[in-house]
């Protein structure tokens, strides 16, 4: 069975929540290569990426969560079609939480 993930969306924050500690890791190696093969690198000083592991005690589980600090509206906005367009470079299956 395929895993989920869930993307949370704020003002200029995109969180994907749902990875084991090695994917985390991984996915931040492909998320850079993707922002930088498509962004100027002019605006490469906008973006941060954070990784955090999330522990829900009531389930006995720990998960990993990749996010996405952009502070420029527009650029949010471009970098969040070109992961909806391309299912957040991965091949499970995406949950808007």
């Amino acid at each position: 069975m395929k895993s989920t993930l869930g993307i949370i969306i704020s003002d200029s924050k995109l969180t994907i929540i749902g990875f084991t500690m090695s994917e985390a890791f991984e996915y931040v190696d492909s998320l850079w290569s993707f922002l930088r093969k498509n962004l100027p690198k002019t605006s490469w000083s906008s973006i941060a990426i954070e990784v955090a592991g999330i522990s829900s005690l009531n389930k006995l589980s720990f998960k990993w969560a990749v996010s996405i600090d952009i502070n420029d509206d527009s650029l949010f906005e471009e970098i969040l079609l070109s992961l909806t367009e391309n299912n957040f470079l991965t091949n499970k299956k995406i949950e808007i939480i």
